[in-house]
């Protein structure tokens, strides 16, 4: 039972919960698949697939410990603490939310911001990033690590750029972009690693940085973790928040699926993104002039593992009507820490103009470009499935 629990895959099979062995898992038998083929990149790259294997990697490990696993408990314990903690352990809670409140939210640190894009967490841990249209490709597992390509691997990757031009050129610095992700997971981490805090992925896209918004109570009420998601950037998702970034000429990144879309993660055998109802982010670029990206990161719904709690059906209509996810919630993953598990594959597709600006567009109008977008996101899922190693993935749009 426990032979799977080491490097790369981490897992322990529990099939009679998760139903991960039934015929029709088929995405989660290509997810442990994936795992299996990092750990091999690592091997051939020749670099130990270990947060220890370099310094920048030990340090962007504990810096996504921190942050996920803080995303997940912090809130639970600053509850617990005002319910049954001491006196001055209220006073404290109460004193710093008041802080808050008096000096304003955390402000953005360029710095941080650029200290964590230059760790490269995504490529120093076997992640990777497609570009559509670009023939630049990241070399593998382990790439990222200081001083692992050869003389001969850097001559190709100079000749690739010089003698190829991308054919998908989204210029940031031209106009502000609104990357659209799927699906959500849980943190998310295909967006946040493999784009957003990347310095390689912001430079292919000529962007000083891109807004990553999430939940407001990531970055206003869960403690500690809403000053350091500030100090990184991000934003709360919300219309006037996003148009506002939007207006000033910064790329932003938002999830459209949102916490709905989350309790769909960790489904064994098809993957479902939340989007046929989901209409505002198209609005938005149509109100702001910017173009819509699809992202998509393969791995993504289940790199904190299968949902194995029964009664979806249940589950989901709950969700939906409390706009919060119930699901099962893993925090001991890669490394038996709250690291994303896997080899997350994150598809940046080719930019999808809004037309021209208007301030209230029709229904009809919106429909439309959300029927566009919605078909050049499938149809770049499947383009690049066999690619990032899920051939027989079906996806649904719900």
């Amino acid at each position: 039972m426990f032979t799977q629990f080491k490097s790369p895959t981490w897992h322990v099979p529990m099939s009679w919960l998760t139903g991960e062995t039934k015929p029709g898992s088929l995405l989660w038998r290509e997810h442990l698949a994936n795992r299996e083929r990092m750990g091999h990149e690592f091997k051939a790259n020749k670099v130990v697939d270990s947060p220890f294997s370099s310094w920048s990697r030990l340090q962007g490990v504990l810096l996504v410990t921190f942050t996920f696993g803080s995303w997940v408990v912090s809130g639970s314990i600053c509850a617990l603490l005002l319910v049954f903690g001491s006196t001055a352990t209220r006073v404290g809670i109460a004193s710093y939310f008041l802080m808050g409140y008096l000096f304003g939210p955390q402000p953005f640190v360029p710095g941080v911001y650029d200290w964590v894009g230059s760790l490269e967490v995504a490529k120093t841990n076997g992640w990777r990033l497609i570009v559509v249209g670009d023939d630049e490709r990241d070399a593998g597992a382990g790439a990222g690590d200081a001083d692992k390509d050869t003389a001969d691997t850097r001559d190709t990757k100079k000749e690739t750029k010089s003698s190829s031009s991308s054919s998908n050129p989204i210029d940031c610095q031209k106009k502000p972009h609104l990357f659209c992700s799927h699906p959500h997971g849980l943190f998310s981490a295909g967006l946040s690693l493999n784009l957003v805090h990347s310095a390689s992925a912001l430079k292919r896209f000529k962007a000083v940085k891109i807004r990553l918004l999430v939940h407001w109570l990531l970055v206003n009420a869960f403690p500690v973790i809403k000053d350091w998601l500030r100090a990184l950037g991000q934003m709360p998702c919300d219309r006037s928040t996003c148009s506002n970034l939007l207006k000033r000429g910064e790329s932003c990144a938002i999830v459209p699926g949102g916490v709905r879309e989350v309790v769909w993660s960790g489904r064994v055998d098809v993957e479902h993104l939340y989007l046929s109802d989901v209409f505002g982010f198209v609005r938005l670029a149509i109100q702001c002039g910017s173009p819509l990206v699809p992202v998509y990161t393969f791995g993504e719904s289940l790199s904190m593992g299968p949902d194995w709690v029964p009664f979806f059906g249940l589950r989901r209509k709950v969700s939906y009507y409390l706009n919060a996810p119930i699901r099962f919630l893993s925090i001991t993953q890669r490394w038996c820490l709250p690291f994303p598990n896997g080899r997350l594959v994150t598809v940046v597709g080719r930019a999808i103009d809004p037309g021209p600006v208007e301030s209230k567009p029709s229904r009809e109008r919106v429909k439309a470009l959300h029927a566009t977008y919605v078909e050049a996101l499938l149809a770049m899922i499947e383009e690049n499935k066999e690619e990032a190693g899920y051939p027989t993935q079906v996806t649904k749009i719900v």
